[in-house]
C-alpha cells in the first residue's frame, strides 16, 4: 500500500479512538432556595444562580477536575465557608490543589472519606469537604474559584453525581448531593446544590486536528491516483 495511502487511514483511525473519549461535565447550581439551615442573604433572589460546582472527567476514568466558583451576585461580604461533596466510589484516592483559592480552613483544610462528614441541620453526611478561611486573604469569596484535581479507581464526572446519606439512618435527613456554608454578612446559611445531568463536551481541539489530518491524507490519495 502507498505511504500516503497509510498515513491517510492512521489518522483515521486516531480520529476514531479520539470521537470515543469524549469528555462529560456535570454541574451543580446553587441559590437561596436551596437553604436548609439558618438565614439566606438577601442577595441574590432565591431563583438566581449565585455558585456552581463543575465536575470534568477530560474524556477519561480515574481523575476528574473539580471548578468551585462563587459568583459576584452573592451579598456583599458573604463567602463560602464549607464545601460538601459525595462520590460513588469513596473514598477518593487523592484530592490536590490546582488553581485559585486553596481550603485552608482549620482544623482539616481538605476531608476525604465515606458518609464520613456532616453537613449542618439536616445536610445528612458527605464523602469528601473543602473548608475555607474565614479571614482575607483566601476567602471564597464574590468572584473566586477554587480548582481541584480528583483521583478515584474509574471515577468519572458521573461518579459525584450520589446523594448525602442521613446519620444516623433514623434521623430523616440527608439526601443532597452537595452542601455549602455560607456566612459574612451578619449571618449564617446551608444550602443544598442541584445537579444537572451530566453533558457531553464538543471534541476538543485535538480531535479537530486529526480531523483536518485525515481528510488531507484523503485528498492526497485522490490527488496521487489521479
Amino acid at each position: 500500500m502507498k505511504s500516503y495511502l497509510k498515513g491517510a487511514f492512521a489518522a483515521l483511525g486516531l480520529l476514531s479512538a479520539a470521537g470515543t473519549a469524549q469528555a462529560a461535565i456535570f454541574t451543580i447550581d446553587f441559590t437561596t432556595a436551596g437553604a436548609f439551615s439558618g438565614t439566606a442573604p438577601s442577595s441574590p433572589s432565591p431563583t438566581t444562580v449565585f455558585a456552581t460546582a463543575t465536575f470534568d472527567d477530560q474524556g477519561g476514568t480515574g481523575s476528574v477536575t473539580l471548578t468551585m466558583n462563587v459568583f459576584n451576585n452573592l451579598s456583599a461580604g458573604a463567602y463560602v465557608n464549607d464545601w460538601y461533596f459525595n462520590v460513588a466510589q469513596a473514598p477518593l484516592s487523592g484530592i490536590t490543589f490546582v488553581s485559585g483559592i486553596e481550603a485552608t480552613g482549620t482544623p482539616t483544610p481538605v476531608e476525604n472519606g465515606k458518609d464520613a462528614f456532616k453537613a449542618d441541620g439536616t445536610g445528612g453526611n458527605f464523602d469528601f469537604a473543602f473548608h475555607f478561611t474565614t479571614t482575607n486573604p483566601g476567602e471564597l469569596a464574590q468572584g473566586k474559584t477554587s480548582v481541584y484535581t480528583l483521583t478515584g479507581t474509574g471515577i468519572t464526572a458521573d461518579s459525584f453525581n450520589a446523594l448525602s446519606v442521613s446519620a444516623p439512618p433514623t434521623a430523616g435527613n440527608g439526601g443532597y448531593v452537595s452542601a455549602l456554608h455560607v456566612q459574612g454578612y451578619g449571618n449564617s446559611v446551608w444550602i443544598s446544590g442541584e445537579g444537572s445531568s451530566p453533558s457531553t463536551e464538543i471534541p476538543e481541539p485535538g480531535t479537530l486536528a486529526l480531523l483536518g489530518l485525515g481528510l488531507f491524507g484523503i485528498a492526497a490519495a485522490r490527488r496521487q491516483k489521479r
